[in-house]
């Protein structure tokens, strides 16, 4: 069997409703691929959401012309050939969002070539994840952002989370936190800022509510600066999370070798596939730091979560509806937890 093919789009999603943008975005952008093969096989992978243009041109002309007429089935081989070719210096950016595609398109055609749910070819340690509701869009009054969090919670989801330091004053997203800590009594409450606050700010968050019970503070720093993390970290006894949109393997090892996370976040459609993915698991494991899904795209990283030993729950975004209504198949959420399908491949597959 071999590639023959490589077509990659870029789409823009506009949210189902104003107030599930945020980031300054109207729309979500994302890439979607589609790996062709001789054999009638094809596979899908995808990325997001930063720099899609560049992505979008890479896939389609230098890591086409690379791939094509390769083994699909030969993941390792091809990915350290587009290494050397295309990336020789470890640089990120475009090429690992791009690598994440073309890795999630290849795990597709191998476990559609085998008769087996990725899930499983990986190990299959569970056939469903639980699932947490990011549901505390910014643009929600108090009002609104407290009923989200209690309809996620009676759908069943495992806990949720609301987005902080997006422009408000810090007492006000302490007081927002606050409201919805006492709406939903001891459910799991977690935090995300986007990279938006100082290592002030966000100490200072951190000592407003430090009463709440927060499960997890979320990117809370800017540019995912180890050292900064490490500072706020021994400043706080609530647990930090973050790796959704990190790509370079050094970030994730670096990261876990100074201390600096509670919780480690790798997310399929932006870090290099599955097979990083994995890799990155195991990192986590080997330094006892669990794994918790992050960044949207769950259906990406779906099969490394069930499959391995070491997964954790996965994040269902309020932001990403409009990108879930672009598959034909998507994983189904069934009371809070995400289950994986019996269809062989990664368990998703893109509308026309």
């Amino acid at each position: 069997m071999k590639i023959t093919a490589l077509t990659a789009a870029a789409e823009h999603l506009k949210p189902a409703r104003a107030a599930d943008a945020y980031a300054g975005r109207e729309s979500l952008s994302f890439v979607r691929l589609r790996v062709q093969t001789d054999a009638g096989l094809f596979g899908e992978g995808m990325t997001g959401r930063f720099l899609s243009a560049q992505v979008v041109a890479l896939l389609n002309g230098e890591m086409a012309q690379a791939v094509t007429g390769q083994d699909p089935m030969a993941h390792e081989a091809l990915r350290g050939m587009v290494a050397k070719r295309l990336n020789p210096r470890g640089a990120t950016g475009p090429f690992v969002s791009a690598l994440s595609a073309l890795d999630l398109a290849l795990w597709d055609i191998k476990g559609k070539a085998l008769g087996l749910p990725v899930a499983r070819l990986l190990g299959g340690a569970r056939d469903s994840v639980p699932a947490y509701a990011t549901a505390g869009m910014p643009a929600f009054t108090e009002a609104e952002l407290v009923a989200a969090c209690e309809a996620a919670l009676a759908a069943g989801f495992a806990g949720v989370k609301l987005l902080v330091g997006t422009g408000r004053p810090i007492s006000e997203d302490a007081a927002r936190i606050r409201a919805v800590r006492r709406a939903i009594g001891d459910a799991p409450l977690m935090l995300d800022a986007n990279c938006g606050f100082t290592v002030a700010e966000a100490k200072r968050l951190a000592a407003m509510v430090a009463d709440c019970d927060i499960a997890f503070f979320e990117e809370p720093v800017r540019d995912n600066d180890i050292p900064s993390l490490l500072e706020l970290r021994r400043s706080t006894a609530i647990p930090l999370a973050s790796g959704q949109m990190m790509q370079a393997p050094s970030w994730f090892r670096d990261v876990l070798s100074a201390g600096a996370l509670d919780i480690l976040q790798p997310n399929a459609a932006f870090c290099g596939g599955i097979t990083s993915m994995l890799r990155i698991m195991a990192m986590a494991e080997a330094h006892g730091v669990p794994v918790t899904g992050a960044g949207g795209f769950e259906a990406a990283s779906l099969p490394a979560m069930a499959g391995h030993a070491h997964g954790g729950m996965l994040e269902v975004h309020g932001a990403h509806a409009a990108l879930r209504d672009r598959f034909a198949h998507h994983p189904t959420v069934d009371r809070g937890r995400i289950l994986v399908a019996e269809t062989p491949g990664v368990g998703f597959g893109l509308l026309p």
